[in-house]
Order: structure tokens, then sequence, then C-alpha cells
């Protein structure tokens, strides 16, 4: 019985929120209508009382929708109350833009709906996130096409959300049966042989519990396809810094030269999430790696006994030389390999 009734009142709000978004069309079109004439203080009293009344009742209305729908007590409600909340708040701003009379023979007050506003906006990005991960539980058709509702909602709502990417990620990659991973790199390119071997160095091979190939299978019918374009390396020049100067203690002179070394390389493109089926790019993904080296050593001439502490500590230093190109290249796809981990094979 109480399912009965939660059906029934869920109907109720879904008849009349698609009557009151017709009515609360027309107001808001005579809101627009009116409002150049009101900035010019050009309204006759038929206009004026059009303009309060449209004005008034829309928010009411809106008002009204999102008492029922906090009634109802259901999760899916705050979407819809954001966007109430929106209306009221755009609406009257364009009010608050007109002459001090007749926003004063309207009536009109200022509601400060921020938190109100931020609060559903909160609300409503948790239940988009924990709805589209539940739908994506059970892949079909439908819930495919409820989940991107949601995620389409989520970024109107929120662009700077965190959990975009990762609700997009998963919708382009979930439905999949089996995935081909691939690194391409420019013809020119001089990367270390063992460069993609080391990108695609995975402890497992899942990706939101769907499989993936690092090696392609003739006899496997691929999906998808996590395409690693490298388009462009670059290696920096092996940069030497020499610093000398002296140290004194008591009647001990020490000439102390310190010498920094430091040499870096780095690697951008992108990654691309690609439906193989429909040869069509789904996501795309910029990364720009970096490897850094960075060496000091001390040496000193003449009396040891001159030196300070921190100079004496530097003389136990090793003296290393510049790392090969390639090494820096390895450690770019050391680098790209844990990017890749942490954002797609979170458990």
């Amino acid at each position: 019985m109480k399912t009965l009734k939660l059906i029934i009142f869920t109907l109720i709000i879904s008849i009349s929120a698609f009557a009151n978004a017709q009515e609360i069309k027309e107001y808001d079109k005579t809101i627009d209508q009116l409002i150049p004439k009101a900035q010019k203080n050009k309204l006759n009293e038929k206009q004026l009382n059009s303009l309060t009344t449209s004005y008034h009742s829309a928010n009411e209305t809106d008002h009204k929708t999102i008492m029922k729908l906090k009634e109802s007590g259901q999760p899916d409600i705050w979407i819809e109350i954001y966007y109430r909340l929106i209306s009221i708040n755009e609406r009257q701003k364009k009010i608050r833009t007109l002459p001090d009379n007749i926003k004063t023979a309207m009536n009109f007050k200022t509601l400060n709906l921020e938190n109100e506003i931020n609060n559903s906006r909160e609300k409503a990005e948790l239940f988009i996130y924990a709805k589209t991960n539940f739908l994506l539980k059970n892949i079909n058709e439908e819930n495919l096409k409820e989940a991107n509702w949601l995620v389409n909602q989520l970024c109107k709502i929120n662009p700077q959300s965190n959990n975009i990417e990762e609700l997009k990620l998963k919708l382009a990659i979930m439905p999949s049966e089996r995935i081909i991973f691939k690194v391409t790199t420019p013809i020119e390119s001089s990367l270390p042989d063992d460069f993609a071997q080391l990108v695609l160095n995975f402890d497992d091979n899942y990706i939101y519990g769907v499989p993936f190939d690092i090696v392609q299978n003739e006899n496997t019918d691929y999906d998808m396809m996590i395409r690693i374009m490298i388009n462009s390396t670059i290696i920096s020049p092996e940069l030497t810094e020499t610093v000398t100067y002296e140290e004194k203690k008591d009647n001990s002179v020490a000439k102390v030269t310190d010498k920094r070394i430091s040499k870096s390389a780095f690697i951008s493109g992108q990654i691309e999430f690609i439906d193989v089926k429909k040869r069509q790019i789904l996501i795309t993904s910029p990364f720009d790696i970096g490897s850094f080296f960075k060496e000091s050593h001390t040496k000193v001439e003449g009396d040891i006994a001159a030196c300070s502490t921190e100079t004496l500590k530097s003389l136990n230093t090793e003296v290393i030389d510049f790392p090969s190109d390639a090494a820096l290249l390895r450690d770019t796809a050391r680098k790209l390999n844990s990017t890749l981990k942490s954002h797609y094979q979170k458990k």
C-alpha cells in the first residue's frame, strides 16, 4: 500500500510539474517581453500589473513545486529543485535591474538563495554520482540512456565537479566487452625500444571491470581501443652551474666549488578512448609528463678545517654523471604508467 501511494504521489508530482512548466514558460515569456520597457520606465498600468503578476506567480509556482518535491522525500528530487531555485534567482536578477519605483510598485523583495542553491547542487551531484554507478551495475540500453542523461545534467549543474571525468570514463568503458591498449609514437621519435612496454606495465588486465589486452589477439573482437598517442618528446640540454667561493675559519682558508648539473625530458600527447565498431573517439584526455634530473656536489681545495658543517656534508655526496636521454624517457614512461593506473584502475 505504501508503495502504491508513493507511485501515485510521484505521478501527481510529474503531471503537476509538467503543467507548471508550461505555465511558468508563459510567465517568463511575459517578463522578458516587458523588461525592456520597464528598464526605460515606460510601462503603462496594465503592463505593470502583467509584469507583477507574472513575476510573483512564476516564483510562487516554482516555490510550491519545490515544497511538494521535498515532501516526497525521494533522493531524485534535487536536480529539479536546483533548476527551480535557479529560475527564481535568474528571474529576480532581471527585476533587480529595474528602476526603484517599479520595484516598489511590484512589491519586489530580494531573496537570498545562495545557500539553498549550493545545498541543492551538492545533493543533486551526490544523487547523480550514486545513481549513475547503480545503473552501470546492470548495463542495458535503458540504463545507459538514463546514465548519460544524468551525467549531462551534472555537467550543467556543476561543470567543475570532480566526478564528471570518472563518470564519463565509466560510461565509455563499462559497456565494452574487451579493450585493446595501444601506444603510438611519431615515426621520427627516438624513444627507447621498451618505452611502450613500460607504459603498459599493469598489475592486472582490468579497467573498471572490463578485461583488456596490451598485445592484440587476432581471434578477439575488440569493441574499444585505448590509444596512448605520444605527439612529441623534448630533451633539454645538459646544464652545468658552477659557483666558487672561499670559507675561512681561524687561520685556515679553503676554496669551495659547488657544481650543480641538471637535465630533463618531456613527453606530451593524448589518451583516446575509441569506440572500435563506430570508429568514434569518445573521450580525449591530454597529458604532459616530465622527468627531471638534478644533482650537486662540492669540491674543496685548501684546508678542510676551514669548511662549514654544511660544506662537509656536501663532500660526502657521490658524484653522479648526467643520465642518458633513454633513461629520462624511460622515467617518463613509468610516470605515464602510474598515471594510467591511478586514473583508470581505481579499485
